[in-house]
């Protein structure tokens, strides 16, 4: 029998589907009684053109989006919200058909029309009742989601579901929204009438959200369920296993926290991605390290893709990472930690990506496997973003044992929140959704109608090195013996990341004592810097001593470019996990790494102020203050950002994006001062008042929304060092003056800039330079630092040669070669040496005079003051340094017609009348 309220349903919502003419079909859930005759009954679609349909829904019309060539897309439904809610979850059942999952409601059965119509599609909604469960022993209160209180209604009883996935004859569900009920379940029919009977929960899991637990895989090897939860999703209580193991948060200095208070007090792993067995018994921890994965899928070979998402508040910080696709691996650790703590993804103990991809939110993923698109589409991963409503098809192509990406904008509109897609091997069509947050939902069909073949295609084969990396992955599994040290050591050395991350994976599974002692003795740079991180992380405190002795052999200054990063790491984890080292230990490391800052690389200049301020390096201050003043070579564009066809799709978010873009904030610079706020030793009044009076520059930097309060609690913290009061009032005046006040001089360049080489660079310029902005030019001399070194005029400092007369001497081609290879003629008068010491140290500087029986060597140009004593008995040789102090890149962060003014500025000797200003006619 049919209930009253059932019956009344029906025929008002069938009665409306008639009348106004709509594409689909929706089914209430079934009674006892229907369930009994083991079907639903339906009712006849009735077609409808497709701008009607349109115009009675809230969903996009695809005529209203862009699509690749060749293919189409349908509206095939129109999720009635006040009934239906709003679908985030998509799976195809064995027999073709879709199920649905409301973020806040019950499941929903679709049976699509087939392909050559958009008319008829099915909805039943599926009579499911989960019941409360009972949190095991030792679990923590779980989390009330933000919008727990308005999860029922119409929907109830609710199901709240972020994954869905059908597997070893069941309906797999990562319920998410209901905080009785979360966990991972399993529905099965056990009697055969198409109907799920009988609900089993296998696992909690501990968080809720939209950084909750989320969606499901089944393994290539089809025995287990990947499953993948974001950040705000703790561990499994007593999870079984681990890939992974040792990590931590290992940030030299102290984390600053989000300024908004987001993730505050969450630590590692973080997202993390894991497997269980069918029945939840076993779950092992697989990766970790992202910050809000919402999918996960396999490719045809079996390697595993994500698409994390960045922290939008972040953008304009040194900190912030893009939406990015990764590739994850066994035991791989993607970086993200909470606040500041963003790890970047050259740290040699993380793995980078494919392929960066810019602002966004991920949803869902899935590879084109079994859809009936030409092959590049078959194997492309689809990567969906909600925010700017956007499908990237992405092309990965073999890379070593890794890949490398390439995205393609398969499909967008405006609005079109995506929130998950699948492939129905059925009829080979693509199938998406949208919705979420309580938007409108509708289901949409993509399918192929152009020329080419539509034959499966084959994926490419795996390389030696992928072949190679899986084999060591094996050795990840807990139980393990010694035996696979001597596998996995040889490939320490290895020249691709990926095999030497497997390699040190597989050793750190071991006990330290089986391969400490060859740790420390390893002579190959590129194995024992390997080496010796995998002993830092799992090795005992002890082992401290001899691995510092073991770093310290590692000679800095005779490293590869690509090893630097790695070194400066393994030292930083020598400290995180270890401990501080007493003062006299310090002292030698500082020896060691403070002649190489400043450095001309960016990145690798980041890690050694984090070092040498940490080691209470007396120099540091000096030599960074300045840097303040030093635009950074990386810049910040639109396009970088994602670009502006992306940024348009969405006012609210493309906004803040743009004025990022528009107001570039300078990273390095905030990095700097960031790292400054923990310094203790070197400072001077002089340093200080200089130190803080870079703060009022930084108020038309623009970022996301936690950016102004990074800055803020940056100068607090500050502030909150300096020692003499009388001073520190003076220092928070100075620090929050108006602009024209503390660095009335100081205009950033615009940019976007670029990696310039002469050649490049001397295409810009006309056979006569005319037209040039006086003032811009100006600007930029102080902005790229020539005035920090360069007399000019009645200005500047005697560090380098007197370029007042530059024009007089030069040609522009000349001024370039000077500006952008500044090592290539080096004068004899400003040249520096370097100096190596009988006990293997090296000194690099100019030697500026002599004190007391010992050289006075300057090795920052930008602290001429801060000079390092060298006592002449000590010396094994010196010899010219072939390396110019200038630093190459100064001129990076300039765009064009900014570095066409600045050459002229520097060619007219500074005169305002000369003729390359003169406006052109």
């Amino acid at each position: 029998m049919i209930s009253s309220r059932l019956l009344h349903y029906r025929h008002a919502r069938l009665g409306a589907l008639l009348l106004l003419g709509l594409s689909a079909v929706a089914l209430p859930a079934q009674t006892p009684d229907e369930k009994a005759k083991g079907k639903a009954k339906s009712a006849a679609p009735a077609a409808a053109a497709r701008a009607e349909l349109a115009a009675l829904s809230e969903a996009t019309d695809p005529s209203a989006m862009q699509v690749a060539a060749g293919f189409k897309v349908e509206l095939l439904y129109m999720v009635p919200k006040e009934e239906q809610g709003s679908w985030v979850a998509l799976a195809v059942d064995p027999k073709g058909r879709i199920t649905a999952g409301d973020q806040y409601g019950g499941l929903y059965r679709i049976i699509p029309p087939p392909i050559g119509t958009s008319t008829g599609t099915q909805v039943e909604k599926l009579a499911i009742t989960l019941p409360t469960v009972t949190p095991p022993p030792g679990s923590e209160p779980r989390p009330t989601p933000k919008r727990a209180q308005a999860i029922g209604g119409a929907a109830s009883p609710s199901v709240g579901a972020h994954g869905l996935l059908y597997a070893f004859d069941s309906l797999y569900v990562m319920v998410d929204e209901v905080p009785s009920k979360q966990g991972i379940w399993r529905l099965r029919d056990t009697d055969g009438d198409d109907q799920f009977d009988d609900f089993k929960y296998l696992r909690e899991t501990r968080g809720s959200g939209e950084h909750g637990p989320h969606s499901l895989a089944l393994s290539p090897d089809g025995k287990s369920i990947y499953f993948a939860n974001g950040n705000m999703t703790a561990l499994p209580v007593g999870f079984e296993k681990s890939r992974p193991v040792r990590w931590d948060e290992d940030h030299l200095l102290p984390r600053m926290w989000d300024a908004r208070g987001h993730a505050k007090d969450i630590y590692a792993p973080g997202g993390y991605i894991a497997r269980s067995d069918p029945e939840g018994k076993t779950i092992e921890l697989f990766a970790l390290g992202f910050r809000n994965q919402f999918d996960l899928s396999f490719d045809q070979n079996g390697e595993l893709f994500t698409y994390d998402s960045d922290m939008e508040w972040d953008q304009g910080s040194p900190w912030y990472m893009p939406t990015r696709i990764n590739h994850v691996v066994d035991a791989g650790d993607y970086g993200w930690r909470s606040g500041a703590g963003r790890w970047p993804d050259y740290y040699a103990d993380s793995l980078p990506s494919p392929l960066n991809i810019g602002p966004g939110s991920p949803t869902g993923t899935v590879f084109g496997t079994g859809a009936k698109f030409p092959a590049n589409y078959q194997t492309a991963f689809y990567a969906a973003d909600w925010t700017y409503g956007t499908l990237y098809a992405v092309h990965l192509k073999p890379d070593g044992a890794s890949f490398i990406g390439e995205k393609e904008e398969f499909l967008s509109g405006k609005p079109l929140p995506l929130t998950d897609l699948v492939i129905n091997p059925r009829d080979g069509a693509m199938y998406f959704a949208v919705g979420g947050r309580r938007t409108q939902s509708a289901l949409y069909r993509v399918t192929y109608t152009g020329t080419e073949s539509t034959a499966p295609a084959k994926p490419p084969e795996p390389t030696g090195e992928a072949k190679l990396r899986r084999s060591l992955e094996v050795l990840h599994a807990e139980g393990t013996g010694p035996a696979a040290i001597a596998i996995a050591w040889p490939h320490l050395a290895s020249p691709d990341r990926y095999v030497r991350f497997a390699a040190r994976a597989a050793i750190e599974r071991q006990p330290a004592y089986h391969w400490a002692d060859r740790a420390l003795a390893e002579r190959n740079p590129q194995a024992a810097i390997e080496a010796l991180i995998a002993l830092a992380r799992v090795g005992e405190k002890s082992r401290q001593p001899k691995l510092i002795d073991a770093l310290l052999r590692l000679d800095f200054a005779k490293q590869p470019a690509a090893l630097r990063p790695p070194l400066l790491r393994a030292w930083q984890l020598a400290f995180t996990r270890m401990g501080k080292p007493d003062a006299a230990t310090s002292a030698r490391v500082v020896a060691k790494l403070d002649p190489h800052f400043p450095h001309p690389d960016t990145f690798v200049n980041r890690e050694l102020v984090s070092l040498l301020v940490y080691l209470d390096s007396p120099t540091v201050v000096a030599k960074t203050v300045p840097l303040l003043r030093v635009a950074e070579p990386v810049t910040i564009t639109g396009e970088l950002l994602g670009g502006e066809k992306l940024i348009a799709r969405n006012a609210r978010y493309g906004s803040t994006v743009q004025s990022v873009a528009d107001a570039r904030a300078d990273r390095q610079q905030i990095h700097y001062a960031y790292n400054l706020r923990h310094a203790t030793a070197g400072w001077t009044p002089a340093l200080r008042r200089e130190y803080f009076s870079w703060f009022p520059r930084t108020s038309a930097w623009k970022g996301g929304a936690s950016f102004p309060g990074f800055l803020k609690n940056i100068r607090t913290e500050s502030l909150a060092r300096v020692p003499d009061a009388v001073e520190r009032i003076a220092l928070e005046k100075l620090s929050l003056a108006p602009l024209n006040t503390a660095v009335a001089d100081y205009v950033a360049p615009k940019g976007p800039g670029r990696d310039y080489t002469v050649n490049d660079a001397a295409a810009l310029f006309p056979a006569k330079l005319t037209g040039r902005n006086f003032a811009q030019g100006k600007a930029m001399f102080t902005a790229t630092a020539c005035l920090a070194c360069h007399r000019f005029g009645n200005e500047g400092s005697g560090i380098g040669p007197d370029i007042s007369g530059a024009g007089s001497r030069y040609s522009v081609r000349d001024m370039l070669e000077n500006l952008i290879e500044p090592s290539k003629v080096i004068s004899d008068q400003y040249g520096s040496e370097h100096i190596e010491l009988k006990n293997g140290d090296s000194v690099f500087g100019r030697v500026v005079g002599e004190a007391e029986g010992q050289l006075l060597v300057m090795s920052n140009p930008f602290a001429p003051d801060d000079v390092t004593k060298v006592d002449p008995d000590r010396i094994k040789e010196r010899r010219n340094n072939p390396v110019s102090m200038m630093p190459a890149g100064l001129i990076n962060s300039l765009n064009a017609d900014e570095l066409k003014d600045l050459v002229a500025y520097l060619l007219s000797g500074g005169n305002p009348d000369d003729a390359m200003f003169a406006k052109a006619k």
